[in-house]
């Protein structure tokens, strides 16, 4: 069958139709898409610009009203005035802190009657020039929003304001705005598609009837056409299209040629866009790779700190326990003896408090890892029991423990995060009881295989917790009376790494307590039942009990003892000499390898920190000089630093054992005697 010119033409340009529409449709989809994408980030910026510019000005207006409120009273000198300010401000919505200072930056109220806090003590950095402003200091920063704002009484400086903004609100709201206008794009794209395939249908209706009348009349020009729109479907935007008619095939050419102009156009746009975009990307890139800089220098700084300040502290306490002990064996008078027993009681105390708060820092940054050891439970809690016995019997105060039957004895575990749980609990429970008992009770709360959650209880009959504190008391730095005129002492930290360890054990911490009628604190914790092919624990170890190399005295030993600090020389020598060593003392570690050279040594107690050589380089060399002779001396770092993984340090670089300060005699002797069991077990 032969098909006529007409038939053809009109095939080719209902084929032509059909093409122009689908690629004029493909071709007005990507542009929308694109471009609606690029009008919705550019609008979510100049929101998100919008709100942060509502809150500064809102903040800004607050703080402001804030120090027009606090000029009279700062004058004045009216405490109560200002901290009645304080806690209205702390009340408002999105109101984090509240910080009043006086003329030298120093915190005089912050709404919670601890301006002592030493975290908060000045006013920023740029503290000369905010005391001396005129406007608000604003600083946003994530989900805070921190405003300052000087404090003058005829031009005369008296102070400042410090408020912190929550804005998890502003972001949140901001979040379900770009929400709603997503929503809103994707419905109109909808919309727009829809409309685009009902004209496209429309279109391609139009395309038959005509061709089908003026097929004879369009051959070329549709041609034409057809050749043009696919010039513009590779990216020719540039050509013009010229038809010099008045018909509708005329206004088809003019139309396509604006229409490929406003393409063109639109590309440019979408093309800048694209370029914007990508250098703001590129910027935040940047801004976060800084910040992230930022934060990991700041955990270097907190890490190096702990460590210097544990050391600072620690060194200093070494000399007063040393010292007190070392008089206490003197046999002083009973009054000297009262004294030295505080002097030593005050000093251990101090020495629990930089624990605890080396023990926080650890768990915070996830460096605190617990030890997988058998043990036994009743022994656990016996030895635990037995250290509040003389402070219970002091107070008059009763104290008993149960363990059920059906808990087993042997678990593995870390017994000694479980004790200092128990020590923690135990300890509040007799400062906060005036008389009656203390129970602590174990109980079986789960058991399946080799698993079993254990119920720990500790019941007193003190004074109580009131309702509003029992949902802070586990937070850090949280107590029940925060008050000044408190009677009891504390960091605030117990409490709170009882509640970490215990998250750690995979349980749970909770407290029952009525005002004045005492409190119960519960806790549980997953452990592993021990095996009988699993390892015994160490009894004379679990027990607290020394060893047959530790009841002996043992004979002199040579003992080179590496110190710079002149106290804690003279505590360790009279430490050894007491026990029958003789003991020569280097200044350094120089002076340390140059005296093992000359003369032989049992033992070397080397401290860490040391001018003209630290002790790492000193056992180094001594080391070097034992490789001749094939003698092996063990050398014990005593140090004051006692952070995590401080002993694989030092026994990684050629130490056999370490041994922080402050340090006990008998500690001192178990050491010595863990390393030379032969010789302190030979009788004098």
């Amino acid at each position: 069958m032969r098909y006529s010119l007409q038939h053809r033409y009109i095939a080719s340009v209902l084929a032509l139709v059909l093409g122009a529409v689908l690629m004029l449709g493909g071709v007005f989809f990507i542009t929308l898409r694109s471009v609606t994408r690029s009008i919705t980030h550019l609008s979510i910026d100049t929101m998100r610009e919008v709100m942060l510019d509502q809150v500064r000005h809102r903040g800004a207006v607050m703080v402001n009203l804030l120090a027009d409120n606090l000029a009279a009273p700062l004058s004045l000198a009216d405490m109560p005035a200002i901290h009645l300010l304080a806690v209205s401000a702390l009340e408002q919505k999105d109101v984090q802190y509240f910080y009043v200072y006086n003329s030298q930056g120093e915190i005089l109220e912050d709404g919670g009657g601890n301006a002592s806090n030493p975290d908060k003590r000045f006013a920023p950095t740029n503290s000369e020039h905010a005391m001396t402003a005129n406007t608000p200091l604003v600083d946003i920063q994530n989900e805070s929003m921190d405003v300052f704002m000087p404090i003058f009484v005829d031009n005369v400086p008296l102070g400042g304001v410090r408020v912190g903004f929550s804005l998890k609100s502003v972001n949140l709201e901001l979040e379900e705005r770009i929400s709603s206008f997503h929503d809103l794009g994707h419905q109109k794209r909808n919309e727009s598609l829809t409309m685009l395939a009902f004209f496209s249908a429309c279109f391609i209706v139009i395309g038959v009837i005509l061709a089908c009348l003026f097929a004879r009349y369009m051959s070329n020009p549709v041609l034409e056409l057809a050749h043009y729109a696919k010039r513009i479907g590779q990216g020719d935007f540039g050509f013009r299209f010229s038809l010099n008619r008045r018909d509708e095939l005329g206004l088809l050419s003019r139309t396509m040629n604006e229409m490929a102009l406003q393409i063109n156009e639109k590309n440019k746009a979408l093309l800048e866009a694209h370029t914007l975009l990508e250098k703001r990307v590129l910027d935040r890139t940047r801004e976060l790779m800084l910040a992230k800089d930022k934060a990991e220098a700041a955990n270097r700084a907190k890490s190096n700190f702990l460590a210097n300040m544990s050391h600072e502290i620690r060194t200093p306490m070494n000399g007063v326990i040393g010292m007190t002990q070392l008089a206490l064996l003197a046999s002083p008078r009973p009054e000297q003896r009262e004294y030295l027993e505080l002097i030593e009681k005050s000093s251990y105390r101090l020495l629990n408090v930089v624990n605890d708060i080396l023990d926080f820092s650890k768990i915070e940054a996830n460096k605190l890892d617990l030890a997988v050891q058998r043990f036994d439970l009743r022994d656990t809690i016996a030895t635990t029991i037995r250290e509040f016995s003389f402070k219970a019997q002091e107070k008059g105060l009763e104290l008993d423990w149960t363990v059920q039957d059906e808990v087993p004895d042997a678990f593995m575990g870390d017994a000694g995060r479980l004790s200092q749980i128990l020590i923690n609990l135990i300890g509040n429970a007799i400062k906060f009881t005036q008389s009656g008992r203390i129970s602590v009770r174990v109980e079986k709360e789960y058991a399946e295989l080799d698993e079993f959650i254990a119920h720990f209880s500790i019941t007193d009959t003190g004074i109580g917790i009131s309702p509003e504190y029992q949902a802070s008391i586990f937070e850090a730095f949280s107590q029940a009376d925060e008050s000044h005129s408190r009677p009891y002492e504390g960091t605030g930290l117990g409490l709170a790494i009882c509640a970490k360890l215990v998250g750690l054990m995979n349980g749970q911490i909770w407290v029952e307590s009525a005002e004045g009628k005492g409190s119960v604190f519960h806790f549980t914790a997953l452990l592993k039942t021990a095996s009988p092919e699993q390892s015994e624990p160490d009894q004379n170890a679990a027990h607290g009990q020394p060893d047959d190399a530790q009841k002996q005295s043992g004979p002199k030993l040579a003992i080179l003892l590496a110190e710079d600090n002149l106290v804690n020389q003279k505590v360790a020598q009279k430490m050894l000499e007491r026990s029958g060593h003789r003991v020569t003392v280097a200044v350094n570690g120089q002076e340390a390898v140059a005296v093992f050279g000359r003369q032989p040594f049992d033992l070397v107690l080397m401290d860490i920190q040391m001018p003209m050589m630290d002790g790492f380089e000193a056992t180094q060399a001594i080391r070097d000089l034992e490789k001749d002779s094939g003698k092996h001396t063990p050398i014990i770092a005593l140090t004051a630093h006692a952070i995590s993984g401080y002993r694989e340090k030092c026994l990684e670089r050629g130490l056999d054992d370490y041994l922080s300060k402050p340090m006990k005699i008998a500690d001192l002797n178990a050491k010595i005697a863990d390393h030379l069991p032969q010789k302190m077990s030979t009788p004098v």
